[in-house]
């Protein structure tokens, strides 16, 4: 039966090879005893003792080392004689110095066979790992470069090399510096050591001179040679497009609505100037002064000056909004301001609201800046609670955000611009209710005891369809 140094004898064989051994040894003292009681065959009791020491504690070898050096002594010609004590203490070391030696070459033998085979399959999952992380790279949508201490593309992946316009050839060797140039001020900064998932936005450009716009997201990390980045990255350039317009038409949109709101203002004040300068004319003596009908001709002008308060332009712009779902935008922008701030947030949404007729980044911006409106009501309140409430209303869909402040003290000027005391240009409400107006409809505050609450109204888009088909 071959014996496998590098692993575990299992019971069964151990209690065979023991039994051998015993058996070996019986042998050995028949011989000694009976057949050859001339010759000592003392030493062959080394064998069994050197074999049971592979399996056999320390402790058990010193006892059968005790055996052999006592059988060895009982069937020497000259047994118990003269020189016993001597006989016996060199058998008895011989016997376990061998013994011992042997169990620990092979203990050693086995630990380092055992620390191979568990490194061999180390090295064996590792490049398991490496070649399935390798398939994952290559096969990503995303492009990742991997960049060593000296700026240069140390991998680059097949989504990399097609952004970087290499084709088939890859920029691997290739200095960073000539393609994202901020990755390669990173590496020479201080901070490169905190890169961790971090998202930086900057210029890149391909292999034949093209620029693009380059959303990056870095990671560092240390190895013998310094520090490298790990970098996935995208062409942003549509995006970057798509946001500037999308902010251009808001800006344009929003800029319609408060020349809207100013006009119809200026409408109102012409109109009564008008009126004024029409009795003025009556009733005194000036209705044939050149200054008198220069006035008038100056409130003519304004009257023609302020438009309609929608313009047709902004009212095309506008379509049927999810309120569901901007409402659950909404809860998202606000969730971490509120909890920072140790208010409660409450929703109460009904369930199967209407599409309402606005504009969704408008009527966002109108949503944050009352409901912001209301969390720093509460500023120093222990037990402060805004509540988001929407429901339907016949043809329309009512929005409130209410608070258990204080309320608003002065509500006659509440929505006029430019109020004395507002925390930022005076103009947020002023403008919310121009946009909600634009919208076509209303936005207004009540206050009760021991509550604000700001009410918007919004058509719904379906009976807006309903009444227009009939």
């Amino acid at each position: 039966m071959p014996l496998d140094l590098a692993s575990r004898v299992v019971p069964a064989h151990r209690r065979k090879i023991l039994t051998c051994c015993f058996v070996f040894a019986v042998v050995v003292a028949l011989l000694d005893a009976f057949v050859l009681t001339d010759v000592s065959f003392g030493i062959l009791y080394m064998v069994p003792l050197l074999v049971s020491a592979l399996f056999l504690p320390r402790w058990q070898v010193f006892v059968l080392a005790l055996a052999a050096t006592v059988l060895r002594e009982q069937f020497r010609p000259d047994h118990w004689g003269k020189g016993t004590l001597t006989s016996v203490s060199m058998g008895f070391f011989a016997f376990t110095g061998c013994g011992l030696f042997v169990a620990e070459m092979v203990g050693r033998r086995r630990h380092e066979l055992e620390s191979v085979k568990r490194l061999e399959q180390e090295n064996a999952l590792r490049r398991e790992a490496e070649d399935e992380g390798r398939v994952l790279i290559q096969s990503s949508l995303a492009a990742i470069l991997t960049i060593d201490p000296e700026g240069r593309i140390e991998l680059a992946n097949d989504a990399a090399r097609r952004l970087l316009g290499f084709g088939s050839e890859t920029p691997e060797g290739e200095k960073i510096g000539d393609y994202l140039p901020m990755l390669a001020d990173f590496l020479k900064s201080k901070r490169i050591a905190s890169l961790v998932r971090t998202m930086v936005e900057g210029r890149g450009r391909r292999r034949n001179g093209e620029s693009f716009f380059a959303q990056m997201w870095l990671s560092s990390y240390n190895t013998a040679a310094g520090p490298k980045l790990a970098v996935v990255f995208a062409d942003a350039s549509e995006q970057l497009r798509d946001r500037e317009e999308l902010g251009l038409r808001q800006l344009l949109m929003n800029s319609r609505i408060i020349v809207g709101a100013v006009s119809h203002e200026i409408r109102n004040l012409a109109a009564a100037a008008g009126f004024l300068h029409e009795n003025i004319g009556k009733s005194s003596g000036v209705g044939d002064s050149e200054d008198f009908h220069a006035l008038g001709r100056l409130i003519e002008a304004m009257r023609k000056l302020s438009s309609s308060e929608v313009p047709a332009s902004a009212e095309a712009l506008l379509t049927g909004v999810d309120l569901h779902a901007l409402l659950q935008e909404l809860q998202i922008v606000v969730a971490s301001g509120f909890r920072d701030s140790g208010v409660d947030l409450k929703w109460e949404v009904a369930n199967g609201l209407p599409f309402v007729r606005a504009d969704h980044s408008g009527l966002l911006q109108v949503f944050l800046n009352l409901v912001q409106n209301s969390r720093r009501a509460l500023d120093g309140k222990p037990d402060g609670c805004v509540t988001i409430a929407a429901y339907q209303l016949g043809g329309s869909v009512v929005v409130h955000f209410s608070d258990n402040g204080s309320g608003i003290a002065s509500m006659e000027s509440l929505f006029q611009p430019f109020q004395p005391g507002a925390t930022s240009t005076g103009l947020g409400l002023y403008v919310s209710r121009a946009i909600i107006r634009t919208y076509g409809g209303e936005l207004q505050y009540i206050k009760k005891a021991g509550e604000g609450r700001f009410l918007i109204e919004l058509p719904a888009m379906a009976h807006l369809e309903a009444r227009s088909s009939g």
